[in-house]
């Protein structure tokens, strides 16, 4: 299989705006969803996560599985949530390295034990994602994608 990319042109109209840590950090604690890239024995794998902010700390929860191996053998991640802002989208991605929490008054004090989950199984495994980078963008999206000349 070949892979191919085509040149991206920018539109004037195109801006995309580069967000500093305090809007990163405001955007990553206003929202419970994200996505977790780890790395594995055969590349990278996403899992879709639950997570909470606490003191510029990523934490969420897991059952037993291949992220928790993952995690184990190669505890570098990336940690990416987006969203919408009236005509906006916007997009924060977080690498760091993730620490599975094993002292009680540690998992206590982040309140990653309260987390909500959106699946039933049960996820006493907790984990922190202390940052090593931090970046994040804003870009106003078309009312109507539709209207765009497509170069294709």
């Amino acid at each position: 299989m070949s892979w191919t990319t085509r040149p991206h042109e920018i539109d004037a109209a195109d801006v995309v705006e580069t967000l500093g840590h305090e809007e990163c950090w405001r955007l990553l604690a206003a929202t419970s969803f994200g996505r977790l890239a780890v790395a594995d024995e055969d590349g990278a794998d996403i899992f879709p996560i639950n997570h909470l902010v606490n003191d510029q700390l990523i934490y969420f929860r897991s059952a037993p599985g291949t992220k928790i191996v993952s995690l184990t053998e190669r505890p570098g991640v990336a940690f990416e949530t987006d969203g919408t802002e009236n005509r906006q989208r916007w997009s924060v991605v977080l690498r760091g390295t993730a620490r599975r929490l094993d002292v009680d008054a540690e998992i206590e004090a982040s309140g990653v034990g309260a987390l909500h989950t959106f699946t039933r199984s049960t996820k006493w495994n907790y984990f922190v994602i202390s940052p090593r980078t931090l970046t994040g963008v804003r870009f106003t999206t078309e009312p109507d994608h539709r209207t765009r000349k497509d170069n294709s």
